[in-house]
C-alpha cells in the first residue's frame, strides 16, 4: 500500500514537473534532465516509471481523461442541456492551468481533440436531443473539432465569457450543424 502511494506521488511529481516546464517552452524541446531538476528527483527513477517523455506526457493526458469522464459521469441532469453543457465547461474552467496548458501547447493536433472527443462523446450520452442531431460522422468529426477550436479560443481570452454564454453558444452551434442535411 505504502508503495504504491510513493508510486502515484512519483508519478504525480512528474506529471507536475512536465505541465510547470510546458508552460514555460515547447513540449518537444523539454528535456528528461530538466523534468527531474523540476521535480527533483533523479534520471533513474524517472526510467523507472517512464521511457521517455512522450509516456510522461501520455500519463498525463490519460489522467486528465480518467478524471473528466469520472467527473462528467458523476452530473446528474435535471436541468436542461444548457445547464448540463455548462456544468462540463465549468470543470474545464476549474482545471484551466492543465487545458491551458495542453490546449495552447503545440502538442500533436489529435491529442487535444481526443481530450475534447471524449466531452462530445458525453454530451451524446446525456442529451439525448443533441445526440440524434449528430448520427452523421461528418457532423459528428466537425462538431468534435469545432467545440475543441472554440473552446480552445475560450480558455486563451480567459474565459471571456461566463460559463452559461459559452455553453449557449456551443449548443447552437452543435444544434444548426446537426441540421445540415447531406444529399
Amino acid at each position: 500500500m505504502a508503495a504504491s502511494r510513493r508510486t502515484e506521488m512519483t508519478k504525480l511529481l512528474f506529471r507536475t514537473a512536465l505541465i510547470e516546464l510546458m508552460q514555460e517552452k515547447p513540449f518537444h524541446k523539454i528535456t528528461i534532465k530538466e523534468i527531474c531538476e523540476q521535480a527533483d528527483l533523479n534520471r533513474t527513477t524517472f526510467y523507472l516509471h517512464y521511457s521517455d517523455q512522450a509516456q510522461l506526457l501520455g500519463d498525463i493526458v490519460s489522467k486528465l481523461e480518467r478524471d473528466t469522464t469520472e467527473h462528467f459521469s458523476s452530473i446528474t441532469g435535471t436541468g436542461d442541456d444548457i445547464d448540463l453543457l455548462s456544468k462540463h465547461l465549468e470543470y474545464i474552467k476549474d482545471n484551466a492551468k492543465i487545458y491551458r496548458t495542453l490546449m495552447g501547447s503545440n502538442l500533436d493536433y489529435d491529442i487535444k481533440t481526443n481530450i475534447f472527443k471524449n466531452m462530445i462523446d458525453d454530451m451524446k450520452d446525456k442529451m439525448p436531443a443533441l445526440a440524434s442531431r449528430i448520427e452523421n460522422p461528418y457532423v459528428y468529426k466537425f462538431i468534435t473539432f469545432g467545440c475543441g477550436s472554440v473552446i480552445s479560443q475560450w480558455i486563451d481570452n480567459g474565459f471571456d465569457l461566463e460559463t452559461r454564454e459559452m455553453a449557449n453558444l456551443l449548443y447552437n452551434l452543435c444544434k444548426k450543424a446537426g441540421k445540415v442535411q447531406i444529399s
